[in-house]
């Protein structure tokens, strides 16, 4: 019998007793594995290969047990506001045409097929009725990295409600393309948006929108939520997933005409867009300006959006430069933010 053998059958577990120290022991003194018997490495290597496959059956009985529209149910009623929950819904449809494509399930998406959609067509082009749409142009890299980002978002989701059963293989990812320099904003002017809510055209529910979001700044995203009190007239809504409050007076709005003056198709109705969501508005919306701007009384389409930045740029003027002031307007939540909105207006 050889030395080796001697020394496994020495520290073999069933002699002794199971204790931590024992364990220790048995790790501590093992004999080396190129010193042990041809027999022996064999039978090591066949444990080795049957655990090996045990843990890997282990691993898929348990990926095949998750539902993914269960997931991706739960990672969505998440969402701070509707604008991230449309941003994840879309980013994730955009995974899903990709897996299709390889017949694989979320969870099996590998670090390679990972960076390989990165750079395919499946983010780098717009969708069309839901289709991809391979002549149109790239998107902006900010728009890639942005549904990047939302996608990982969901697999460290669920990384952790699957206790890692199922890693996240967007992070660490150098596919990602660089960030461009952002395109200069444009910002309706004042005749601009007297001119929009002069219209007669336009209905009348999207003048009260186009106003408040022009003379209050409210975002797009707290309108549905909001809730008026014409007697003093204040306000309060939700706004990615903050509590927004303030007042529709002089001291809080700009412009000549009061904000309330366009609420009177509503006929004191507390909750005015409680019918609609945010992506109906923007639709809406931007349906309408482009019909404005074919008529000549707008030189370029705006975005809902566009509007709290004519905002933003008109009260900082008023309030003389008073980024405090401004910040708690746009009800942001920390002044590095109003920062960098000043910023991107070219007004610091």
């Amino acid at each position: 019998m050889s030395e080796s053998t001697q020394q496994i059958q020495t520290i073999n577990p069933k002699n002794l007793p199971i204790t931590e120290a024992n364990v220790v022991n048995i790790i501590n003194n093992k004999p080396n594995f190129d010193n042990l018997p041809e027999s022996d490495k064999a039978s090591i290597l066949k444990i080795t290969v049957a655990t090996e496959y045990s843990n890997e059956l282990q691993h898929k009985a348990k990926i095949a047990k998750l539902n993914y529209a269960d997931l991706k149910a739960t990672f969505l009623a998440n969402a701070k506001s509707s604008h991230t929950r449309e941003a994840y819904t879309l980013a994730l449809s955009r995974l899903e045409m990709y897996l299709s494509t390889l017949g694989k399930s979320f969870a099996e998406l590998t670090t390679l097929d990972a960076d390989k959609f990165i750079q395919s067509n499946f983010l780098g082009k717009p969708l069309t009725k839901g289709f991809l749409n391979v002549a149109a142009p790239n998107r902006a890299s900010a728009s890639i990295r942005r549904d990047a980002a939302c996608i990982g978002g969901f697999y460290a989701f669920t990384q952790r409600v699957t206790d890692n059963e199922v890693v996240n293989p967007m992070r660490g990812t150098r596919s990602l393309p660089k960030k461009e320099s952002a395109k200069e904003i444009e910002v309706p002017t004042e005749t601009e948006v007297n001119a929009i809510l002069s219209s007669k055209d336009l209905p009348k529910e999207l003048k009260a929108a186009i106003a408040i979001m022009a003379l209050r700044g409210l975002r797009i995203g707290g309108l549905p939520s909001l809730n008026i009190d014409y007697t003093s007239q204040a306000f309060t809504t939700q706004s990615k997933g903050k509590l927004h409050n303030g007042h529709l007076n002089e001291t809080e709005c700009i412009g000549a005409t009061p904000v309330l003056k366009y609420f009177g198709t509503f006929e004191g109705k507390k909750k005015p867009f409680s019918n609609l969501d945010a992506p109906k508005l923007k639709m809406q919306i931007s349906y309408w300006m482009k019909k404005l701007h074919q008529q000549g009384i707008i030189p370029t389409v705006y975005s809902a959006h566009d509007f709290r930045h004519y905002y933003s740029r008109a009260f900082y003027i008023k309030s003389g430069n008073d980024i405090y002031r401004l910040q708690k307007m746009l009800n942001h939540s920390c002044i590095s933010i109003t920062e960098t909105y000043l910023k991107t207006l070219n007004l610091i």
